[in-house]
């Protein structure tokens, strides 16, 4: 009987049992979870425009924003199955503007051993978000309103250092000028030794943003990405480092609109650090950024890395004002690519404090004929205190110190401050 209870306890479909062990388990018992969370916000900007993060010489601009999320989640461990929504209120109130959205921001299910023959495969169901490494290539927006996809996850896991997501998603309508983006592809996570980890993934895509051939901006919702890449990360004796690779083809509409050019793209970043067992524990930091840039629009090539446009990653500022390593800009005048160096230090004065400071030299791969490719350099205090387990304030103080190209292209120059202060609250 003993053997029973213990099989009961440990196994998630009871159709893969004995038929006279199935019948001495218990009933299914289901748990309820509830949770929320609420984040608030104070944005404060001078020579930006906070609705898209663009340099606006000479306007000052704020915002307070606030996000509510309620979940609920059903469980049932012996039957495999597990139900989990979440809700979102999501407002932002500024001078230029106001905007106030209910949305689902998730809802899925999932299923434990869906094969029904004991194998390592979870399926997960609906709209859901996606995080991997350190959020390069795919991460869910956490400082606004978030990014969730509608679709299918299956999770295969034959070994337990190796797992691997099949994704097969389009992304949800969380905000209304969001384009109609097809995403799936194979993700695959394998632990290397217990501070190493070895990532490859590779996706396809369909449709997205609007594409900048220099000054031409082009709407192409057919256009094409294939993405190969590979993260390794690790940290040994107070050393810590990530390396990850990416590259891109595929084919955008060209500028004339009677036929596609070929993608050929590439980019990634290297990070270092180094912790000291010193009082405060500091860490200091490098890291260096980069995505390829478009450069002849009659060649039939199209080179612009867009590898990272659904990131979360701390390479590109805090600001805003760079978005991704696509390039950016200003006006009517674009520059391609990126190349970003990155250094800082980070320290906690108490266990709950930590206080850390970056620098950030953006330099654009292939800027327009008369351009400058000095963008310029970003500077960021950032502070984060935790109260309780469950409060967080985080606090920021940056500089984007705008470079030549900026200068030229806007016809005005003048630095970009921006400060903000946030409080979230977890509830569970």
């Amino acid at each position: 009987m003993a053997i029973a209870e213990d099989l009961c306890a440990r196994t998630f479909s009871r159709h893969t049992l004995p038929e006279e062990v199935a019948a001495a388990c218990p009933p299914p018992e289901w748990t309820v979870d509830l949770g929320a969370q609420l984040r608030l916000r104070g944005d404060f900007t001078r020579n930006q425009r906070l609705s898209d993060g663009s340099f606006a010489p000479g306007d000052d601009a704020s915002q307070f924003l606030q996000r509510s999320r309620l979940s609920a989640s059903l469980e049932n461990t012996a039957l495999g199955i597990a139900l989990r929504a979440q809700g979102q209120w999501y407002g932002r109130w500024s001078d230029t503007g106001d905007r106030s959205d209910f949305d689902l921001y998730t809802a899925y299910i999932d299923w434990h051993d869906a094969s029904g023959l004991g194998l390592p495969v979870t399926l997960r169901l609906g709209r859901q978000d996606f995080s991997y490494g350190s959020a390069f290539f795919l991460g869910h927006n956490d400082f606004y309103n978030g990014l969730s996809w509608d679709g299918l996850k299956a999770t295969i896991a034959p070994w337990s250092d190796l797992h691997l997501d099949v994704i097969a998603t389009t992304m949800a309508p969380l905000n209304g000028a969001d384009p109609d983006i097809l995403l799936t592809g194979i993700y695959a996570s394998g632990v290397l030794s217990p501070t190493a980890s070895l990532d490859g993934y590779f996706f396809y895509s369909e449709g997205g943003y609007s594409l900048f051939h220099r000054e031409f901006e082009k709407a192409d919702p057919g256009q094409e990405w294939f993405t190969l890449g590979v993260r390794l990360g690790g940290a040994r004796s107070g050393f810590d480092a990530e390396f990850e690779p990416q590259f891109q083809w595929g084919s955008v509409e060209n500028v004339a609109g009677d036929g596609h050019d070929v993608t050929r793209a590439y980019g990634g970043h290297i990070d270092l650090g180094y912790s000291f067992v010193l009082p405060w524990y500091p860490r200091v930091f490098a890291a260096y950024a980069l995505g390829s840039g478009h450069d002849d629009i009659d060649s039939g090539r199209y080179g612009e890395f867009h590898g990272n446009v659904f990131n979360d990653s701390y390479l590109v500022g805090d600001t805003g004002v760079v978005a991704d390593l696509s390039g950016v800009t200003v006006g009517t005048v674009h520059s391609s690519g990126m190349h970003v160096a990155v250094g800082g230090v980070s320290v906690h004065p108490a266990d709950t404090f930590e206080l850390s400071f970056d620098v950030h030299r953006f330099v654009a791969f292939d800027s327009p004929s008369g351009f400058s490719s000095d963008l310029g350099f970003e500077l960021n205090l950032v502070a984060t205190y935790h109260p309780s387990e469950r409060v967080s304030v985080l606090a920021g103080l940056n500089r984007f110190c705008t470079g030549r190209f900026y200068e030229q292209a806007a016809g005005a120059g003048g630095d970009i401050q921006y400060a903000y202060l946030q409080t979230q609250i977890e509830i569970n």
